[in-house]
């Protein structure tokens, strides 16, 4: 009998630590995605965000959800895209994207080309900044 109580707390718990970090999970979204938008007007913003995508990354961990995972390395990618970071940038969202085509989750891989035509746009103002 006292095997099955230990066993229904630790499920309890399990259950509330998944909808707390859940939770949060929601207010870094947010907060990143606010961050990341002023982060096309400032640096210091852009690294925010960074910040707040890793924090991501640890809970997207903590709930074992591959596809979290994959998300919150592509808003770090972003973020670093934003820094002016595009080799780094290129190769997550390179990598993330064979890894959604493989999983076959649509909405990843449409993720990865919003990003990645991002990053075409910021090569191209490099190239015209550096011919101007």
């Amino acid at each position: 009998m006292i095997r099955v109580h230990v066993r229904n707390e630790r499920i309890t718990y399990l259950v509330l630590e998944h909808r707390e970090v859940d939770h949060a999970m929601s207010w870094l979204s947010t907060l990143g995605g606010a961050f990341s938008a002023l982060g096309e007007q400032f640096e210091h913003c852009a690294e925010i965000a960074g910040k707040i995508s890793l924090r991501q990354f640890e809970l997207a961990l903590r709930l074992d959800d591959p596809l979290l995972v994959a998300r919150c390395k592509l808003y770090a990618a972003l973020s670093l895209l934003q820094r002016g970071r595009l080799r780094i940038a290129k190769s997550i969202i390179r990598n993330i994207y064979t890894f959604a085509v493989h999983q076959k989750d649509v909405r990843l891989v449409r993720m990865c080309q919003g990003v990645w035509a991002k990053l075409q746009y910021s090569y191209k103002l490099k190239r015209q900044k550096k011919y101007s």
